[in-house]
Order: C-alpha cells, then structure tokens, then sequence
C-alpha cells in the first residue's frame, strides 16, 4: 500500500514537467526550468549506414540519388548502390578489414560519398580529413587514428594532395603495386588515387574492379555481422584548445540524426545547432517558424534528444530563461575521442551528459539561444558577462559597422571588458558617446576604460586591427568573428607597409 501511494506521488510529479512532443513544433509550453526532452511518437532507426542504403535502393531502385554536377554524375539508388558493392568489395580485396580506418582527404565529389558509403558497409572506419591541411597536420591526423589507407585526388586548386603524402612517405616513389611501408606512418599501407593515375599509388579504378564473387561474399555474409553501435567515422575537431580531437560516430549516430533533421526540415533548410560530438545537430527550426524563432534562435531541440542550462561553476540547473552551459544527452552523442580517454571524460560525464562549452539559454518551447562560448566568458569581480551580449547590443549604434568584446587582464577584478570597435565610413565615435549608449542600454559596469576605436577606412576593407596592450608591443592581434577560432597576427609596423590607427580612448 505504501509502495503504491509512492508511486502515485512520483507520477504526479513527473506529470508536472512532461516532456515536450516536437513531431511539429510545440504549441503548449511545457517547460518550467531549463531541460528539455524532445518526446516523438517517430521510433529511432535501428540500421547500419549499409542497411538504410539497401532499404532506400529497394523502395525507389529508379529515383535519382546523388547528382554532382561538376563531375558529370548522375546516380539513381540501385547505380549507387551497386558502385558502393563494388568498391566495398574493393577494399576488402586490397587487405583493409573490418575496424580499419581509411582516410579521404579532398574537396567535395563523387569519389568522397562513394568511399563514405562503401567503408561503412565493409565496416571499416572512414576518417574526414580536413582538404586544407598541410603536411605536419596531415601526418599528425593519419598517425593518431593509425589510417591503413588514404583516398585523395593528385591535387586540387594549391593543395598537391599527392605531393605532401610524398613528402611524408618517400617509400612510395618504390612502391610496387601501389602498396609500401612507411617509417613515418607505419600502419599507412597505400593511397587510392581519385584522378590521374601516379606512381606508388592504387588508382580508385582498380579497387573498383579488385572484388573477386570471394570479395563480395565476404561483404554479404559480413552484413550479418556489423553492429549499428559500431564506430564508422572519425571527424577532427578544429582543435581551437590544442591538437584536433577525433570525434568518433557510430551508424547510429549518423543514421538517426540524418533521419530526424530530414523529418523535420524536409528540402527547407532553415536554422539548427551542433557540434561534431553530436553528429551534428541537436537543435533544429521548423520551416513553419516565425521571423523571431529564425533569427533569434537555433530551433527547438531535435526528437529523442535531452538538452539542459546549467550553472558553469556549480553545475546545477539553471531557471528558465538564464544563461549557463549547454548540456545535450542524445544518441547523437559520440562514442569518444578517438585513442584520448582523458579528453573524451572531460566532454562526456558518466550519466551520457556532453558538455558543449557553450554558453545559452532555453525557452518554455524548447527552443534554444545562443548567447557565446565558455572560453570567451569574461569574469569581472566573480560576475559572468558574456562578450556576444554586449556585442550585440553595440551593433544598435548608428556609427559602428562591428564591435568585438575581449576580456583584459585586472589586478582586482581579475578581468576587465574590452570593446574594440570598428566605426562606419566616414563616421566618427568618441569615449564618451559609447558611454552614454551604455548608460540607457545596458550596465555600465561592464564596460571598462578599455574602449578601443579603430579606424579603417584607408585600409583595404578585410583589415580590422586592434592593438592589444597586454600583449608585447610588437605584436598585434586581430580578432575576426567571421573567420572563426582563428587570430591573425600583425608584425610590427616598421616590418610592414600597412598603416594602421588605433586611437585609445582610455
């Protein structure tokens, strides 16, 4: 009896904070504090990346399935499908099996989506390489994923593809029949050559042809075998707190958030978030979402996902509404950093919960905003200000076309914020005007006597300078959102031609 009237109460309880149903977007608030549960009547797919293949070549054998263009493909499902066995069968003739990993390392084009869909039916582990890497990122990459293989074309635009994994591997120039061993990468066995045919190399035609009826026999039967919770791909992360970090995926992951994100979207691309550790997306909008949602937010969060705000000292939920770290839990979430138990613990705690590092908030609806990053939070006197608030609300001046918010070094506060403003030509802005806008917009205390104006106008338009007084006097640094993550350093100007003004208004 007693057991009974427990249970009763812990089911009122919990009707309280019901989740939220997102098959189409949520009419009813249903949250009360800061964690969201997208509740669907839709089932998650328990398929391998080769299985939801053979079941779309099955239902639409004639329908288009990929088309590129610049490459003059055209590929219904059951053609599609049948490039994908025999390249699949390929790579087992070749020697790769089931858990190696193969890199492909190259622009967008057919050779890319083939390989992806081959090695996930053969079972072997497609790593994402970066087309922009150079040679010390590229062997850093191949030797800590230990990749058997590379697929590249010779070169593309300035990247000599073949001509750096030359450099890495000398041993191909002596290779017969496309196989060597390298010093430098002693699990690296052969690179499949996409385009013109090179010494040392396997071109992708001969793994086409390779597969013998053992070969695909061999893919058949392992068909049975392959688990949808197997690893299937590996994705570097850009590495903006030291080296890149091999965000590894299941067919799980993949196939399940392609799913939703498509059940929800269709063809409308509208507005979503996530991170490579989420496969990627754990929010998404609706395409019937109106002009506020669209610009305002990321979407609401995705079917089958959790999401929660929490405090990023105490970790505790935060009200509704209040800003904190993004925690999303979902079967998106990756299986790990690849060979990096350290890293991978310090994302993922042990009840499935990742840490995204970002700073935001969340609504009744389950929609989500994102206001910065953790790493870009400034705390001034024990007060977390987020730069991308203040930011946003520079951006309402009349005079300033951009406005970047840095924390500077404090001997009391431990930290100070820093607006570097970059004025609209032939406008002028002083101290004291960006003082006065904060007085009836926001708190004061969070702007500093750091106010820095750039001027500009006699400087090509991509070049924004800001001189940092807590970094050597030779050094400059320019901060620019939109080339994300990355600092670009100005030399002194006796080293170079520019000029740059920097009027310190402190």
């Amino acid at each position: 009896m007693y057991l009974t009237q427990v249970y009763s109460v812990y089911c009122s309880c919990l009707s309280i904070n019901r989740s939220l149903h997102v098959d189409s977007p949520p009419m009813v608030p249903g949250q009360s504090f800061s964690y969201v549960h997208g509740a669907s009547s839709v089932s998650l797919l328990g398929q391998t990346v080769g299985q939801s293949l053979q079941a779309a070549a099955d239902r639409w054998p004639h329908r288009e399935a990929l088309v590129f263009v610049q490459d003059g493909v055209r590929k219904t499902f059951s053609q599609f499908q049948e490039d994908v066995d025999q390249a699949a069968a390929g790579l087992l003739a070749l020697g790769l099996k089931r858990g190696d990993r193969l890199g492909v390392w190259g622009p967008n084009t057919y050779h890319w989506i083939l390989f992806q869909f081959a090695t996930a039916k053969a079972g072997i582990i497609l790593v994402s390489i970066n087309p922009a890497y150079q040679l010390k990122e590229l062997e850093f990459t191949l030797g800590k994923v230990q990749c058997k293989a590379v697929v590249c074309p010779t070169q593309f635009k300035t990247q000599r593809f073949c001509d750096t994994l030359r450099q890495i591997c000398p041993e191909m120039d002596t290779a017969e029949s496309g196989v060597f061993r390298s010093s430098r990468l002693p699990d690296l066995r052969m690179v499949i050559v996409t385009d013109s045919r090179q010494t040392g190399t396997v071109h992708v035609e001969d793994v086409m042809q390779a597969g013998s009826r053992q070969h695909h026999q061999e893919l058949q039967d392992l068909q049975t075998k392959l688990s949808f919770d197997d690893p299937i791909n590996i994705q570097f992360t850009s590495g903006t707190t030291g080296s890149p970090k091999g965000a590894t995926l299941s067919h799980h992951n993949i196939v399940n958030n392609a799913y939703f994100v498509g059940l929800r979207l269709g063809f409308n691309w509208k507005v979503s978030y996530g991170t490579t550790e989420n496969s990627p997306a754990a929010f998404v909008g609706y395409p019937r979402d109106n002009e506020e949602l669209k610009t305002e937010t990321v979407g609401c969060i995705l079917n089958h996902a959790e999401a929660k705000v929490v405090d990023v000292s105490s970790g505790e939920v935060v009200p509704l509404g209040d800003p904190g770290e993004l925690l999303i839990r979902a079967y998106s979430v990756m299986l790990e950093y690849w060979d990096d138990p350290d890293k991978t613990s310090e994302a993922i705690a042990k009840d499935r919960w990742y840490r995204t590092g970002d700073i935001a908030s969340l609504d009744r609806f389950g929609y989500c905003r994102i206001v910065g990053r953790i790493k870009d939070m400034i705390i001034r006197g024990g007060e977390n200000i987020y730069p991308a608030e203040i930011e946003k609300f520079l951006h309402t001046h009349p005079n300033v076309q951009e406005a970047q918010v840095i924390g500077v070094r404090d001997e009391r506060l431990g930290e100070q914020v820093c607006a570097c403003i970059r004025l609209k030509e032939g406008l002028d802005c002083s101290r004291e005007e960006i003082r006065n806008f904060f007085t009836w917009g926001l708190n004061t205390r969070w702007l500093s006597h750091w106010v820095e104006v750039v001027l500009t106008r006699w400087l090509s338009h991509w070049v924004e300078v800001v001189l940092t007084r807590w970094l050597c006097h030779w050094v400059e640094v320019v901060l620019t959102r939109w080339l994300s993550h990355w600092v670009e350093v100005v030399l002194t100007r006796w080293l170079s031609h520019w000029v740059e003004v920097v009027i310190p208004l402190g």
